[in-house]
């Protein structure tokens, strides 16, 4: 295996991971940090965007190393595949974003925190 398709394996492995731990692990202990819905979406939102920094350097790496691969190596239907499922979760991301923009701010953070322990 050459050095950029080692690369791609790590980047989707890290990519895939933090999709799985937010899903898995972040969503559900926020249910129990913070009960009140409007305290939770402010957390989540925050938590989004330190998320988003993190996540679109990664997915530009990845991305790059996709399209060195396919024009370096020569294309074939898992690169493909990738470079599509990319582009699916980009657009969608864009459409979140536009979404989470035009809704109502949340309260500010810290106005009303919640116990932990509850």
């Amino acid at each position: 295996m050459g050095i950029l398709a080692a690369l791609n394996v790590l980047l989707v492995g890290l990519w895939a991971g933090m999709y799985l731990f937010t899903t898995f692990v972040v969503s559900p202990v926020f249910l129990q940090l913070f009960p009140d819905p409007a305290e939770r979406h402010a957390h989540r939102r925050a938590l989004g965007r330190v998320y988003a920094r993190v996540n679109g350097v990664l997915t530009a790496l990845l991305v790059a190393a996709v399209l060195a691969l396919g024009f370096g190596s020569g294309w074939n239907w898992a690169l493909g595949a990738e470079l599509g499922l990319l582009a699916l979760i980009g657009a969608l991301v864009a459409q979140h974003v536009s979404q989470a923009e035009s809704s109502p701010a949340p309260p500010p953070l810290g106005s009303r925190r919640s116990p932990c322990w509850q």
